[in-house]
């Protein structure tokens, strides 16, 4: 009865777009156009093959609805983007993984004067199928980031960043996760069309288990036009991390480094199509304190048919290797007993097909295949899913 009840609404959200589709820039406009108010509803219905991301493999049908409400102002030194929203989903058969999430943003910026930034402060609640945990977790997530840019002279700009992220699970049985950033870059200014940068970044992690991890990380990058025809940024050089405890046997644990990358770049495929790049590697720690160590890369393919019409293609695959110790959470077979024996890959493909009426209906359908190698028989899987979506915006 429940996704029944849920297709009659999309079908009520549809015609109801139909019906009021006049041209507006904004639900509410104030103070002279210079405050605006936007409301986003949407509506997905869909199937997925594997909604836990591991090898038991049970699959459900699922609706989900979001609505987000944006303010923007555009006055003064000070720009401010706020956004409050719920992302809520329904499951056919597994009915105890229903969540409604709230989440909320707020955004100051400052793009005039000698030193330009912005301040950011989120709160969201989330709940997801976890591929390092093989299960779904919900948690509250708080981030809070400064970043700032600063002219020396004509050629060389020094920016930073700083910020703070607090990760809270509601089941009680994953410990809380805080983490600390700070950075600074020197980036040299060639042209209009490229610059250069040298860069360091810190980062302090603590456990509510008592474990932390210090990070530093040294890095080089290029931003603009990187080379003839592709224009992007990319960031790389080499990191390390030192944990601060012991072992399950009593032994401190180890130190350990790798190279770290961040970036991506576009090609575009005349007026219409775009080929876009990323790459990412860097250390991370799970849901159960484990140092796991993460490269991931993606391609992603865009082609607009027409003002209405519009379709994607987009492959990407990543390896994970689980370092030290790790298993502070007891889960039987699903967390071996130390870290390193661990290691998982992935590939992932997805299309989509999206037609745009206008700004305030838009209809997308999409499909996605993932697969999931690891030493670890629990975790190894493979997980497809079909949505469709109905969006509006006013």
């Amino acid at each position: 009865m429940g996704i029944r009840r849920e297709v009659n609404r999309t079908v009520v959200v549809v015609l109801a777009s139909l019906l009021a589709c006049t041209p507006s820039r904004a639900l509410v406009s104030l103070n002279d156009g210079h405050d605006h108010v936007y409301v986003t509803g949407s509506m997905t219905m869909g199937w997925d093959s594997n909604i836990f991301a591991n090898s038991e493999s049970k699959s459900d049908y699922t609706v989900s609805t979001s609505i987000l409400a944006e303010y923007q102002r555009r006055a003064g030194w000070i720009g401010v983007n706020a956004n409050f929203g719920v992302d809520a989903t329904r499951f056919n058969v597994f009915s105890r993984e229903n969540f409604a999430n709230p989440h909320f943003g707020v955004e100051l910026t400052k793009q005039t004067g000698r030193t330009t930034g912005s301040l950011n402060v989120n709160v969201s609640r989330q709940s997801r199928a976890d591929a390092a945990e093989n299960l779904r977790t919900t948690s509250w997530n708080y981030n809070v980031g400064l970043n700032f840019k600063y002219p020396i002279v004509t050629i060389y700009t020094l920016s930073g960043q700083a910020g703070y992220s607090n990760v809270k699970y509601t089941t009680g049985v994953f410990p809380e996760l805080a983490t600390y950033t700070a950075g600074a870059n020197l980036i040299r200014i060639f042209s209009t069309e490229r610059d250069v940068s040298l860069g360091y970044r810190y980062r302090r992690s603590e456990t509510s288990t008592s474990s932390s991890y210090d990070d530093h990380a040294f890095t080089v990058g290029m931003n603009g036009k990187l080379i003839r025809g592709i224009n992007g940024s990319l960031t790389a050089g080499y990191q390390f991390r030192i944990p601060h405890g012991f072992t399950a046997d009593g032994k401190p644990q180890q130190p350990f480094s790798s190279w770290t990358a961040a970036g991506s770049a576009t090609y575009a495929l005349g007026k219409r199509g775009s080929l876009t790049g990323s790459l990412s590697k860097d250390f991370s720690t799970t849901a159960v304190d484990a140092t796991v160590d993460n490269t991931t890369a993606s391609l992603d393919l865009s082609y607009a048919y027409s003002s209405h019409w519009s379709a994607s293609l987009t492959g990407s695959g990543g390896d994970t290797r689980f370092l030290g110790d790790s298993g502070r959470v007891d889960f039987g077979v699903r967390i071996p007993p130390t870290g390193n024996q661990r290691h998982d890959d992935f590939l992932s493909a997805s299309a989509g097909v999206n037609y745009s009426m206008n700004e305030h209906l838009k209809v997308g359908a999409n499909y996605t295949w993932f697969k999931n190698w690891s030493n670890l028989s629990v975790a190894e899987f493979i997980r497809t899913a079909y949505s469709v979506t109905v969006n509006s915006r006013w």
